[in-house]
């Protein structure tokens, strides 16, 4: 059962909301739901990792947000033409409960405590967005999306090393950049020691100063 039930919603409401979603099954890079797509409804993710794009109008593909276990997609589609404005693609097998935009109207009104819950997240992720428009050096940007990284996976057990380490490529995307600016900054950051470069994976050894750094404090 995804948390939110258990944290905002008594015996009888979560038996409501389980009743009319459905659990779906998604297999690795494949589309949960794309740029114009009419909105559907609202994803909690059970087990999974997920990234959302948009387009940069020239034809590529920009990573604005990582997803995981918890965490909810689908919601910018809500408002205006209620239409999907990013797309979502699963990073590896994943398992969401889908609730139906008309099913989620009703729980949202009739529970307090659930519809304040969405308005702090929906703060955080304009916050989150006004961070993204910045204008900040290139290098504070890979720092906020590494920092960001290991907000939504964390690190693996008893060390400093990233659970999951996207692609070089998929971390430019999330950064804006070209690849070669993104290789280069990890390398610097590698030899200051912000962080150590393990073949593909990333060992974050001064987590305080990437978020100095995504705050533009450094």
């Amino acid at each position: 059962m995804h948390t939110f039930l258990k944290d905002f919603f008594s015996k009888e409401w979560r038996e409501f909301i389980l009743f009319h979603s459905k659990v779906v099954k998604f297999k690795k890079n494949e589309v949960i739901f794309s740029i114009g797509h009419e909105t559907q409804g609202i994803y909690f993710i059970i087990d999974g990792k997920v990234k959302v794009t948009t387009g940069t109008g020239t034809g590529t593909e920009r990573i604005i947000g990582l997803a995981t276990n918890n965490d909810i997609i689908g919601h910018r589609g809500f408002g205006g033409i209620w239409k999907y404005t990013v797309s979502a693609t699963t990073l590896e097998n994943s398992e969401l409960l889908f609730i139906p935009l008309k099913i989620f109207n009703i729980v949202f009104k009739a529970n307090p405590e659930f519809a304040y819950f969405m308005m702090m997240f929906f703060a955080n992720e304009l916050r989150d967005s006004e961070k993204l428009a910045s204008q900040l050096p290139i290098r504070n940007v890979i720092a906020s999306v590494l920092y960001n990284n290991v907000k939504v996976f964390g690190y693996e057990k008893g060390s400093k090393k990233m659970r999951y380490t996207p692609s070089r490529k998929d971390m430019a995307s999330q950064a804006g950049t070209r690849y070669e600016t993104l290789v280069r900054t990890l390398a610097d950051f590698n030899a200051e020691g912000i962080i150590r470069i393990d073949g593909k994976s990333i060992h974050i050894l001064k987590e305080a100063t990437l978020l100095k750094m995504r705050n533009g404090e450094e």
